[in-house]
């Protein structure tokens, strides 16, 4: 028999055993774990955006109260000034518009390319401001017929109701292959005045078709337009570089019996001046009017994103600048909407009750 001493020693060294099994595991290197891996997931979806941002033309726009860059005084000073202008009476005289460059208010092609005569010609609007429409009779339009809104249109050729009655001039869009049939059983004569071409072909994400596919297009679809008495408007480019060869190549290749009567273009940036020349690129190359149907104080660049501030002076000098070139016939702003898709929410010209415009897109209408 083991003397009682030893058998204390052994029950002890049994029981300190057990006790050792029974102990739960600590959760210190879990933990640790767990918040590794969701700072790494969190950081490699941070990535992916900022990259598909500085890719792509049409990406995700950065919130705007996390993103946008201090505004400096002056910008703060022309949004203020804007604002002011926006709903009092103006006494001041407009701008003289400058002289006009050759053949600026023709139909003719430039050197680089034939732009064509022929279709409707220039056409008289009320107005500048352009509507860039996607809501059909959702929203009331009565609240949109400012001062100087003349032209519409719906990327498509569906004329929104009342459009006729308000005093819009409407412009059907023949946006690419897949609307052939519509537009070409609505765009009979007397429907519409002018017509506008496919809606960024140079786009992989718009209608995304190379020159020559247009050219057969236009030929088949907008060509029979222009003894209706429409006026032809060219196939609208992003302002992504690519544009400006793909439309070289459309209008070298598609040659005066193009019947062009006028250039679209988009344009979404954030500076001004490059807006400006830009434009103004798009007529001295053509020597034909100039319709902006999408713009906006937008960074698709991966920079930050406009303050509201800065979108007011973007636009009011935009807006101010464009009115004076008698060759710019219209500019649509981005965008007369309640979902703004991937364009920074800051740009918007709708309340969020959606029933008409709100501050920026009352400036919009009437300047």
């Amino acid at each position: 028999m083991a003397p009682p001493r030893f058998l204390a020693i052994l029950s002890l060294t049994l029981l300190a055993l057990l006790a050792c099994s029974f102990v739960a595991p600590t959760n210190a290197v879990s933990l640790q774990s767990s918040s590794h891996i969701v700072r790494n997931t969190h950081g490699e979806l941070a990535r992916r955006k900022s990259k598909k941002r500085s890719n792509s033309k049409r990406c995700k726009a950065l919130s705007s109260s996390l993103s946008a860059p201090t505004t400096s005084k002056k910008a703060t000073v022309a949004a203020t000034k804007a604002k002011e202008a926006a709903f009092a009476p103006t006494t001041s005289t407009k701008a003289a518009a400058p002289t006009k460059a050759p053949n600026s208010g023709s139909n003719s092609g430039s050197n680089s390319g034939g732009g064509g005569g022929g279709g409707g010609g220039d056409i008289n609007l009320p107005g500048k401001a352009c509507l860039a429409w996607p809501n059909g009779g959702a929203n009331k339009l009565s609240s949109w017929k400012g001062s100087k809104t003349g032209l519409i249109y719906t990327w498509d050729a569906n004329k929104p109701p009342d459009a006729d009655r308000l005093g819009f001039t409407f412009a059907p869009m023949l946006w690419g292959w897949k609307d052939t049939a519509n537009f070409q059983a609505k765009t009979v004569e007397g429907y519409a005045k002018i017509a506008l071409g496919p809606n960024e072909c140079n786009e992989v994400g718009q209608s995304n078709m190379d020159p020559h596919s247009a050219i057969q297009l236009w030929r088949q679809y907008m060509m029979p337009l222009a003894k209706k008495g429409y006026t032809l408007i060219s196939p609208a480019m992003s302002s992504r570089p690519n544009g400006k060869d793909w439309m070289k190549t459309f209008m070298s290749q598609c040659g005066d019996d193009c019947a062009i009567s006028g250039i679209a273009t988009h344009y979404y940036g954030v500076n001004i001046e490059e807006f400006k020349a830009y434009v103004t690129y798009w007529h001295d190359t053509y020597h034909l009017p100039v319709y902006v149907t999408e713009y906006a104080d937008q960074n698709f660049d991966g920079g930050p994103q406009a303050s509201m501030n800065e979108i007011w002076a973007f636009m009011t000098a935009a807006t101010q600048w464009m009115d004076q070139q008698s060759w710019v016939k219209a500019h649509c702003w981005f965008g007369a909407m309640q979902g703004m898709d991937n364009v920074n929410p800051l740009n918007k010209l709708m309340n969020d009750a959606g029933t008409g415009p709100n501050d920026l897109g009352n400036y919009f209408i009437n300047n």
